[in-house]
């Protein structure tokens, strides 16, 4: 069943921002069926004091739940619910403007809808992070999700092209705000990567880094020059283990052949260098990136000890 949330995000009476939540449809809560109508309706609507009465009046024409309860007030990360055990659950955080209803700042998800649609209806821009960019939305803009992907500038949900009568804002992008502990987790890669004497350079994309760039030279001063990106979601470069994986690729990619015919194609090069003296250069090369994926964890809990060591971490940052 395609389930459906709609959100609004408004101002409270001392100019903090508010944000309000449907109850979750289930059942053709796509663009393509009973998801347009509460999607023309919330394009429509205008006072945020009517918003439950107009969920109230979606449900009595297509799906008649009648439930005592049909909107309220998420939790928000520091008034999260807690369980008789213990646990703590919220439904989103707020840095600033910015807001996050898909994951949380332990980049967990957060229970979403298949589609969720998501109206500004403060009178400030806000930005609201999805896993492929961190989009603004200007007051009375809509963004519209297929789960935590924002779909409103590929205009493609869930493989689908959206009807092109449907009108849909298109989105700018700013930079995402990252957490505290994500950047110290960030800035610790970057460390562990140039530990093993390689250059490294980020790579945005919608706001968010999307990837890295890692850069350095073989023996025999061969530029060697590695891409690897996080595009199923861009916050999964915060994951020290992803980025592991993503060096694995890499290593598990490189072929010694095609490195060699691809140079050699080069005049200069060929002049410079015999194939026996190509292969032992890039062998050489090979076993350097090897090293670099097969010790990076290691490297990195390294990295973090002696600082700690040094009193550069509180103790709770050792474990990051």
């Amino acid at each position: 069943m395609h389930r459906g949330t709609v959100f609004i995000i408004t101002k409270d009476k001392d100019n903090k921002f508010e944000v309000q939540k449907s109850t979750e449809f289930n059942g053709g809560m796509g663009l393509d069926c009973d998801g347009r109508a509460i999607y023309d309706m919330l394009r429509d609507f205008k006072e945020p004091l009517l918003f439950d009465a107009m969920i109230r009046d979606f449900d009595d024409r297509y799906f008649k739940y009648g439930d005592d309860v049909m909107t309220y007030s998420p939790d928000e990360q520091h008034n999260p619910y807690i369980d008789k055990k213990g646990n703590e659950y919220f439904e989103y955080s707020q840095t600033e403007n910015q807001f996050k209803f898909f994951k949380d700042d332990n980049g967990e998800y957060i229970y979403t809808s298949d589609s969720n649609y998501i109206k500004n209806m403060s009178d400030e821009d806000i930005t609201v992070v999805c896993s492929n960019g961190n989009y603004v939305l200007k007051p009375n803009q809509i963004l519209i999700t297929d789960y935590n992907e924002c779909i409103n500038n590929t205009r493609i949900t869930f493989g689908e092209e959206i009807d092109k009568k449907i009108e849909i804002d298109e989105l700018g992008t700013k930079e995402y705000i990252p957490t505290r502990k994500q950047e110290i987790i960030l800035n610790n890669i970057i460390k562990t990567i140039e530990s093993f004497n390689y250059n490294v350079n980020l790579i945005y994309e919608n706001g968010m880094i999307s990837g890295m760039e890692i850069e350095t030279w073989t023996n025999g001063g061969v530029d060697m020059i590695h891409t690897f990106y996080f595009c199923d979601d861009y916050q999964e470069l915060y994951d020290k283990e992803n980025v592991s994986k993503q060096l694995q690729e890499l290593v598990d990619n490189f072929s010694i052949d095609d490195e060699i015919d691809t140079y050699r194609q080069d005049k200069n090069y060929k002049s410079n260098f015999s194939i026996s003296e190509s292969l032992e250069d890039f062998t050489e090369y090979q076993k350097r990136l090897e090293d670099l994926a097969r010790n990076f964890i290691t490297k990195y809990h390294e990295l973090i000890y002696q600082k700690f060591m040094n009193n550069e971490l509180q103790k709770e940052e050792m474990q990051l």
